[in-house]
């Protein structure tokens, strides 16, 4: 093997400087000069839940400018659509089950003359009660809110996961010490800074259409739509600009935008844009689940830990599209620990609430909130140093999770190195600093978890075109998408290394359904490995066809040769070598294949009847720890210094590595003390950036980051995904950091100074 000149290295992102100059293409920039594009809006309901019992639109068809005004009896196809279940209205047409359900379309010239047709649609309404408490639509007797619905369900529960392990009854029957404790977390905005929207342009040659729009996956968007369309996959195009900004948000919520303007060209035979407002985007798109976490631990007086016994209600809110986080908060209850006695049971619940979409973590950081935040209040009952318990306690080579999957170490398992660093950055065996306001008082925090890598044991694999050029050169088509994690680079540097060629050389070809084959969405910490591995895979069989035809050149046999910097050489006489274009070019006139589909899949996972089984292919392990100050008299928390250490496998680029660290500690940050969506009757209560609050540079201590590595098998060169792990740890090392500095526990986030307060109070009352 030639050596690696780019995987490893710190290179910058290709996208960097047309982002930072504003020279990047984003959907929205496609309609600015045109004159042939229809403009959409969409008329939304002013309950939470109501009937529809009269619409009137004959006044907005008749305004001037207006093209075409439809309801639900004007649909091209089905009225459904949704990532994996087709159940979102495209438009509502008796019941509204949110306020983002559509009521009605409108298609104009111009967006003034949209907004001005949408007000003039008369609508009468029988409001209906709303349903904002998972908890109350979980009980028998609770109202059933979807009575017809695509698949079979029990009541309102959209998902059920349970997961046992061992004798739990015993375990809390032996145990010393129990812990036991409610925890919640909010239904939170993405906060990306570009709305939801999509351009539709039909095709009048072939009957087609083509959707731009800012999507996490350009396949899945064709499946998701094409009921809707009435119209075959291989007719639908979908390609995604330069986005700006998904966490996962725009794996689902793009295709709101994407069904409303393709609906509309569909009929009208025109182009048509929807760009929802940020009103809009609060109101009506996809959000983090709000969890209510039940959990019970217990430990013996050494600080074993025994068991544990963990009841989740996640609010799915109205529709189900994407719905996999009640298997990771079930799977995620027991963190990274060694626990032979677990039982624990998730459900998603249907509400009339926004629907729980993806979300970076998908139900990781509301779990592990839950239980780190357990094992600080265990170390204190029990009086051990809080990272000495979880050192005793985590998962070794050998040892099995609370799901039954052995920990490998050939999989990368650096928790331990991460906790360790992790305690030596932050200063933990170091007395803090007073303040020297008499109000404040400092602590310090910690938190270590892990997180799966992939999409579990939904069916995933990934593909890619690879072609290489005579000139030498390389096209690679991949249908996920740069959303600013550093893919692009990441690709380009394992194809260079792979291939043998500079990486000058290399040019992806991306976010193209017509340009690329199924390489899944650009979610769950998957790409770098699953898209690596389908890379290395094409680049492999393409050296493998032009191998031969280099040994004939050369006088030399195929098993000594190598490729590197764009030669292939001899490696017995390295004097001997050819410039990997000749041999190409050589190649295409033997009609040898230039281009070939490169493939990967993960190892089947499963799980049986009691959850027990493979969850995850591969798993990244990471540690948080944090400084707080936390004001007494105002209920303030200010975040003075944290350390995030996470197992990565392989850095394939440390830059775009601690980019992601960074932005998902800020996130986090966000989540903890800050963010939250508050509902009322099932209508969405503060939906500007004026009430809903996310963390500006103000509110942001320096982000320190480590990076571990501990080379993961599966992975390409070792590596593993990074996207979503650095958002979890965040929250419980930041609650664990006011309990230290003030002897108090806030078991709901935002931990907000009234929150803060709340809870100095009633300790002050129960002294």
């Amino acid at each position: 093997m030639h050596e690696l000149h780019y995987v490893g290295r710190r290179m910058q992102r290709p996208d960097a400087l047309a982002k930072a100059t504003g020279a990047a293409q984003y959907t929205a920039d496609l309609v600015v000069h045109r004159r042939d594009v229809l403009h959409a809006k969409a008329l939304y309901p002013p309950y939470g839940h109501a009937k529809i019992l009269r619409i009137d639109t004959s006044k907005a068809a008749a305004l001037p400018g207006v093209a075409i005004v439809m309801t639900a009896d004007d649909l091209p196809g089905e009225n459904g659509y949704g990532g994996m279940i087709h159940d979102k209205p495209v438009i509502a047409k008796d019941e509204v089950f949110y306020e983002g359900d559509p009521v009605a379309l409108v298609a104009a010239e111009d967006l003034k003359t949209a907004e001005k047709a949408v007000s003039l649609i008369e609508v009468e309404y029988e409001p209906l009660e709303s349903y904002d408490s998972p908890a109350d639509m979980l009980c028998e007797d609770a109202p059933v809110l979807h009575r017809e619905y695509p698949i079979p369900r029990k009541g309102n529960i959209s998902d059920e996961v349970l997961i046992r392990k061992g004798d739990v009854k015993t375990a809390f029957e032996d145990a010393d010490v129990v812990v036991d404790n409610w925890y919640k977390t909010p239904m939170l905005d993405h906060a990306y800074l570009e709305p939801d929207c999509a351009l539709a342009e039909p095709d009048p040659v072939q009957g087609g259409i083509t959707i731009y729009s800012p999507q996490h996956a350009v396949q899945l968007a064709k499946k998701a739509l094409c009921g809707a369309f009435n119209m075959p996959q291989s007719k639908i195009r979908v390609i995604s600009q330069v986005v700006g900004g998904g966490f996962g948000g725009k794996e689902d919520s793009t295709f709101d935008a994407s069904v409303v303007a393709g609906v509309l060209a569909i009929k009208t035979g025109r182009p048509v844009f929807y760009e929802l407002t940020r009103d809009e985007v609060f109101k009506n798109t996809g959000k983090r689940h709000a969890a209510a976490i039940h959990h019970r631990l217990a430990a013996d007086k050494e600080g074993n830990i025994l068991g544990i016994e963990v009841d989740s209600i996640i609010d799915k809110g109205a529709w189900k599209s994407i719905d996999a986080i009640p298997s990771r908060t079930a799977q995620y209850a027991g963190s990274v620990y060694r626990i032979d006695n677990a039982l624990t049971h998730s459900w998603s619940v249907f509400t009339d609430h926004p629907y729980g979409c993806a979300f970076r973590g998908l139900g990781c950081p509301q779990a592990t909130f839950a239980v780190e935040s357990q094992m600080d209040e265990l170390a204190e009952k029990l009086g051990i140093d809080p990272i000495d318990l979880r050192m005793k306690n985590l998962l070794r080579p050998g040892d099995t999770t609370i799901w039954g999957q052995e920990m490998l170490e050939e999989r990368g398992l650096g928790i331990a190195e991460c906790l360790t660093r992790v305690r030596e950055a932050i200063g933990w065996d170091k007395p803090l600093t007073p303040s020297e306001d008499p109000n404040v008082r400092r602590g310090k925090g910690v938190a270590c978890y892990m997180y799966g890598t992939g999409t579990g044991y939904i069916t995933d694999g990934a593909h890619c075109f690879v072609q290489a050029q005579p000139d030498g050169s390389l096209n690679i088509g991949i249908s996920s998408n740069e959303l600013g994690q550093g893919f692009l680079i990441a690709m380009r540097q394992i194809a260079a290394d792979t291939f043998g060629v500079p990486i000058e050389k290399v040019y992806l070809d991306f976010s193209d359904s017509a340009a690329s084959v199924e390489a899944g969405a650009t979610v769950a910490s998957r790409t770098t490995e699953f898209l690596g591995n389908a890379v290395m895979n094409g680049c492999n069989v393409l050296r493998e066809r032009f191998l031969p035809v280099a040994a004939q050149m050369l006088g030399a046999k195929k098993e000594d040769l190598d490729v590197d910097n764009g030669f292939v050489f001899d490696t017995t006489d390295e004097a001997k070598r050819v410039p990997y274009a000749s041999v190409i070019s050589k190649a295409f006139a033997m009609q040898i294949p230039l281009a070939c589909v490169g493939s990967w899949y993960p190892p089947k996972a499963y799980a049986d009847e009691n959850g027990q089984g493979v969850k995850m292919h591969t798993y990244a392990f990471a540690a948080q720890a944090a400084i707080v100050s936390v004001n007494v008299k105002t209920g303030e928390v200010a975040v003075d210094d944290t350390v995030l250490a996470v197992d990565v496998g392989h850095a394939i680029n440390p830059d775009t590595v601690e980019g992601q660290m960074h932005g998902g500690m800020a996130q986090a940050i966000g989540w903890s003390l800050m963010e939250e969506e508050f509902m009322k009757d099932g209508k969405m209560r503060n939906h500007t950036f004026h009430d809903y609050l996310i963390p500006t540079a103000m509110d942001l201590p320096k982000l320190r980051t480590i990076i571990v590595e501990h080379p993961n098998s599966l992975g390409p060169y070792g590596a593993k995904g990074i996207g979503e792990p650095p958002i979890v740890g965040a929250a419980p090392a930041i609650h664990n950091a006011i309990r230290n500095a003030v002897g108090v526990s806030i078991n709901e986030l935002p931990m907000t100074p009234v929150r803060v307060l709340d809870a100095l109070r009633k300790a002050r009352a129960e002294q």
